[in-house]
């Protein structure tokens, strides 16, 4: 996956913020939230993160969900997603315990019927309990 591609494909300039958020978002199964992602770049002013959150976001390169506490958490579209529509619906696990959220990405979501007159935007399937890892301990 060249993320350099990714973000130029989409119409966005390419910055070393951008990379440094995408390239976290790639190399990981997980959806961040904001916080977590301000920890991890400390450096990077929260508003700038926020605002190529955003970016990203519209240009169909990351989704959002939201955690059973009612945080908003972001993660990378693995398909190519049409700006706006995200066709990225998979399953996402948040643990119970450490509050961590997965993207299950080969956990796909049923289809499902729609009544007449329904025009389905997108999907979010959220499963909580605890992780492997938690669960194991």
């Amino acid at each position: 996956m060249d993320v350099l591609q990714q973000i130029r494909d989409k119409g966005l300039k390419v910055t070393p913020a951008r990379l440094t958020i995408i390239n976290e978002l790639a190399g990981s199964h997980m959806a961040y939230s904001h916080s977590e992602l301000e920890t991890l770049f400390s450096k990077m002013d929260r508003v700038t993160l926020y605002r190529i959150l955003k970016d990203f976001e519209d240009a169909g390169l990351v989704h959002k969900i939201v955690d059973v506490q009612g945080v908003t958490r972001y993660a990378l579209c693995k398909h190519s997603c049409p700006d706006e529509h995200h066709a990225d619906e998979h399953v996402h696990f948040n643990c119970n315990s450490c509050h961590k959220m997965f993207c299950l990405e080969k956990v796909h979501v049923p289809e499902l019927k729609m009544p007449g007159g329904f025009k389905v935007m997108g999907l979010q399937t959220l499963i909580y309990g605890l992780c492997k890892n938690c669960n194991a301990a």
